[in-house]
């Protein structure tokens, strides 16, 4: 490949991301999960609902400038690479013509989830970043089929979920299917059915086991960091409650009169399904209430995640259509609206909160919002209505591809990017307790690729 057109490729997307850096480089909040990040990238602890290892990138992106300018360069740098990756990618993998995966490669850099995410103190560019390599080694494994592509991209997916716990469904899934993309290459390889057998087995395994290890290691990390017992999350089972909410009953507890004292008295509808949230964070929401009546929180959890499996598992239905509801509330305009707004950054920075950047990083700014602020890349999100609609149906359009793609090596790669997708928006919908965009921004990602 023409190392001169690469090293274009490379610096004309540098230049692009660095004149969108000059003319906004202002670092954004979303609460809390902004405020958890700093407070561990400050304190080195380890919060109970979200990752720590973006805390302790915070820590390293602003260690000799004690600004949080640096973590929105720094965010902007790992776009670079991400952007130049894909243009690879575009070129290796997808035989995709040099000068449309550059522009491909310029516009993933201006996506309107991608520009303003790389300006927020969020882990969403992180766990794009990684992300890439997966997929990166994922093509290369469709190519080369070799066990130890599959133990790379295991250790991968380790570091993935430790930056985002919404990696997790991805990367089980991925755990088993990745192998599978090896069957017919298999097949063809290997005379007899037994020793067919015997390769996928051994792959598959591999896969599962590796990725089985890393995450029994990864939740006795977490669980010892912060003196409890293994997990990914200690809060899972409180965001999984929140999610079904709408669904669950008292019966659905393995304690049916806890079960009901924890539906009495409640400050919100169980049936709203748009006050999931509020049943999440608020008091006298259904976790609130179930946390007064367990005081012991590790416990609560565990209740409550017991509870949110056995009306999923018993009422799948009823979850679907849960799902569907979430869909459709992405075309209410008034309320995507709504979401687009929250998600952007609507609350505005709480003294205590101005006062402590202000001491550690220098942050220079009022308590403006970031709604308040507008700026241009806060302006262009919130125009991006029709395209967030859009990426919803992005499994579908890798799935046309694989239809009407003749090359069957494209095929298979289509195939595991549409799954890519199709799991990524379902997590966006199913996993979730509203309309919450910034869950589609790998699903932009997928996207461009797609438009390639």
């Amino acid at each position: 490949m023409n190392k001169k057109f690469f090293c274009l490729s490379l610096l004309l997307i540098a230049v692009v991301q660095s004149v969108m850096f000059l003319l906004d480089h202002h670092p954004m909040f979303f609460f809390g999960d902004s405020a958890s990040y700093l407070w561990t990238a400050i304190t080195g602890s380890i919060p109970s609902d979200r990752s720590f290892i973006y805390g302790y990138f915070i820590r390293i992106a602003s260690f000799f400038t004690r600004s949080l300018a640096s973590v929105v360069a720094a965010q902007t740098f790992l776009t670079i690479i991400t952007c130049f990756i894909s243009v690879y990618l575009l070129i290796r993998y997808f035989n995709v013509r040099p000068w449309l995966a550059l522009s491909t490669g310029l516009l993933m850099g201006i996506e309107p989830l991608q520009l303003l995410y790389t300006r927020y103190v969020m882990t969403e560019t992180l766990a794009l970043f990684l992300f890439v390599f997966y997929v990166w080694i994922v093509l290369q494994y469709s190519e080369d089929m070799r066990i130890r592509w599959l133990v790379m991209l295991q250790m991968l997916a380790i570091m993935m979920i430790g930056v985002r716990f919404a990696f997790i469904p991805l990367v089980w899934i991925g755990a088993l299917a990745v192998p599978m993309i090896a069957i017919p290459r298999i097949a063809e390889k290997e005379k007899s059915s037994r020793k067919k057998i015997i390769s996928v087995a051994a792959h598959v395994f591999v896969s599962v086991a590796v990725l089985f290890a890393l995450t029994s290691a990864y939740k006795h990390v977490y669980g010892y960091l912060l003196h409890k017992p293994p997990a990914y999350s200690l809060d899972s089972g409180f965001f999984a409650v929140s999610f079904v909410t709408p669904i669950i009953a008292p019966e659905d507890f393995e304690n049916i009169n806890l079960g009901k004292q924890v539906f009495t008295d409640l400050a919100f509808s169980v049936q709203d399904r748009r006050a999931r949230s509020a049943h999440r964070w608020m008091e006298g929401g259904l976790v609130s209430r179930l946390n007064e009546l367990e005081p012991d929180r590790v416990n609560a959890n565990q209740i409550a995640q017991d509870a949110a499996m056995h009306a999923v598992i018993h009422k799948p239905l009823a979850f679907l259509k849960l799902g569907w509801h979430t869909f459709a509330d992405y075309f209410d305009k008034g309320y995507l609206k709504s979401a687009l707004e929250t998600e952007l950054g609507n609350r505005r920075l709480e003294p205590e909160f101005l006062n402590f950047i202000k001491e550690r990083y220098n942050y220079r700014s009022g308590q403006s919002s970031a709604l308040d602020l507008m700026t241009i890349t806060g302006r262009y999100f919130l125009r991006a209505g029709h395209w967030i609609q859009f990426l919803l149906f992005l499994p579908l359009v890798w799935g046309l591809f694989f239809v009407i793609v003749q090359n069957a090596d494209q095929r298979k790669k289509a195939a595991m990017m549409g799954l890519f997708s199709l799991v990524l928006v379902g997590v966006a919908l199913f996993l979730v307790e509203r309309p919450t965009p910034r869950f589609l921004h790998i699903p932009a990602w997928l996207a461009c690729l797609a438009a390639a």
